[in-house]
């Protein structure tokens, strides 16, 4: 009877550091989260490394400058552009004899409607008699959007996360495939929208008709803008023999580009 009140108050003790330290991890997650895509001038929402879904999500993170001018095709009209696996730029710096893109680079191609397409480069030439014009060659990953005035090309960098269920791991691929955490039990995204009244939607019917969620889209006359991602997920740990879980649910703001807003990334062919 003496010693049952510190054994009880060590038990309470015991349970609580438990879930500091699960509540810590996860919040770890977290960060690493939001650290790359608070500095993105765009986070588009892509299917490169893994498909976006509820339990993975992929971006495209701008690494070159102010985006290389892309030019229409010579020959073949706007359906050659198109379906093309190639694309002419215009370097604008004259004195540089070599552009920032190279073979094993992935490219976001955006035109001034808001499509993009993310192609993986497989060869950069010079475009003969004509200075300062390159092909980016992206062959087997056709092109899959209209050439409008303005359209650029941005060098970018793939970001991905994805959970899996079978080893309750939670992994990163920046270029490698990595585990960020272990033992985590459960975890969705939800895509956070904002319509055009203002009201905040929770995975609004059509967000992911084209297999990607689109950044922004119609909808029964309602114009929705992907604003955010909600994280929910739980991980557990064992204290005095028995598991302890935590759910933590945390926002990731996605960054804007006030120039150039990615509506939809649509998939190479």
């Amino acid at each position: 009877m003496a010693y049952a009140p510190l054994v009880q108050s060590l038990q309470i003790r015991s349970d609580q550091e438990t879930a500091a330290s699960v509540q810590a991890r996860m919040r770890r997650v977290l960060e690493v989260f939001t650290q790359d895509l608070r500095s993105a001038v765009f986070g588009a929402i892509t299917n490169t490394p893994y498909p976006s879904s509820v339990t993975s999500v992929s971006f495209a993170l701008i690494e070159g400058g102010a985006g290389y001018p892309v030019l229409p095709h010579d020959q073949g009209g706007s359906q050659s552009f198109r379906t093309a696996s190639e694309t002419k730029i215009l370097q604008m710096v004259a004195d540089q004899s070599q552009v920032d893109i190279q073979r094993g680079d992935n490219v976001l191609m955006v035109n001034a409607s808001g499509q993009a397409v993310l192609l993986p480069v497989t060869n950069v030439n010079p475009v003969g008699g004509e200075p300062n014009r390159w092909h980016i060659v992206h062959a087997g990953c056709g092109n899959t959007i209209d050439y409008t005035p303005n359209t650029l090309l941005f060098r970018v960098r793939t970001l991905g996360f994805k959970y899996r269920a079978d080893t309750r791991t939670l992994l990163v691929n920046d270029g490698l495939e990595m585990p960020l955490a272990f033992e985590i039990s459960r975890f969705r995204i939800d895509y956070v929208y904002r319509t055009g009244s203002g009201n905040e939607v929770i995975n609004p019917p059509g967000y992911a008709a084209s297999g990607t969620p689109a950044q922004v889209f119609n909808y029964e006359g309602r114009l929705y803008t992907l604003r955010r991602l909600q994280l929910v997920f739980a991980s557990e740990e064992l204290s005095r023999g028995k598991k302890v879980e935590r759910t933590y649910t945390g926002q990731v703001e996605l960054s804007n580009n006030p120039t150039y807003q990615v509506k939809e990334v649509v998939p190479c062919r």
